[in-house]
C-alpha cells in the first residue's frame, strides 16, 4: 500500500516548477471518485478522498493486490499539513505509522521543486465527465511521465516513467465527511515492526 499511495498521493498533491504554466495540484475543492490504478502487480480499484479544509487524502484499495492484503476495509490516511501517514485497520481497532511514506513523499516532491519535474502542455481530455489538459514531463528523470489535470486542480490521469498509471473511473464533488479523513476514536498503533516504517510493498 505504502507504494501505491506515494505513487498516487506525491502525483496527485506535489508542486512541480514548470515550463508551462500548470494549474496547482492540490484541488481548490473537496473531492471523491474511483481511480484504476495499474503496476506491475496488476490493476487495482482505489477509492480516493481528499477534504480540503482538513489537508488530509484518504486512499482505500477497492479491488486487486493491495485490497487482497489489506483485508477488512483498510485504508491509507495522508496528513499534508503534519506530513503524517497511518494505515487504519477498522476490523482490528488499530492504526500503522507509515513514516517511510512521508519521506518517500518528501523525496518526491523536493525533486519536483528542485526543477525535475518540468511538463509541457499537451492535449485536452475529457475523463469522467471532465476536461483536464495532458502535461508532458521534459526532465530527464521522469522523460514521458505524463498528467491530465483539470483547471480546477484536479488530477485525472497520470502515467510514471515507469509504467504505473492511473485514470479516473467516476468523480464527486460532493463535501467529503470529516469523519472520513480522520483517525476513528478510539483506535491504538498497533506495535509491530512495520510502526516503525517497515510497511508490506
Amino acid at each position: 500500500m505504502r507504494r501505491l499511495a506515494t505513487a498516487l498521493a506525491a502525483t496527485l498533491l506535489a508542486m512541480p516548477a514548470l515550463a508551462d504554466p500548470l494549474p496547482s495540484l492540490v484541488p481548490s475543492h473537496d473531492v471523491s471518485g474511483i481511480y484504476l490504478f495499474t503496476n506491475a502487480r496488476g490493476p487495482q480499484t482505489i477509492a480516493v478522498e481528499y477534504s480540503k479544509s482538513a489537508n488530509v487524502l484518504r486512499l482505500t484499495p477497492q479491488s486487486g493486490a493491495t485490497a487482497a492484503l489489506y483485508a477488512g476495509d483498510a485504508y491509507i490516511l495522508y496528513d499534508f499539513n503534519a506530513d503524517d501517514a497511518k494505515i487504519i485497520l477498522p476490523q482490528l481497532q488499530h492504526y500503522l505509522e507509515q513514516p517511510a511514506l512521508v519521506t518517500e513523499m518528501q523525496a518526491v516532491e523536493g525533486d519536483i521543486s528542485n526543477g525535475n519535474g518540468e511538463v509541457t502542455a499537451g492535449a485536452t481530455e475529457t475523463i469522467a465527465g471532465q476536461d483536464c489538459t495532458d502535461y508532458i514531463s521534459t526532465s530527464a528523470a521522469s522523460q514521458g511521465a505524463m498528467l491530465c489535470v483539470t483547471p480546477d486542480g484536479l488530477l485525472l490521469k497520470f502515467t510514471a516513467a515507469n509504467g504505473d498509471s492511473a485514470v479516473a473511473q467516476s468523480l464527486s464533488y460532493d463535501e467529503v465527511p470529516l469523519d472520513d479523513v480522520e483517525l476513528p476514536p478510539g483506535d491504538t498503533l498497533l506495535p509491530t515492526p512495520q510502526s516503525s516504517g517497515a510497511a508490506p510493498p
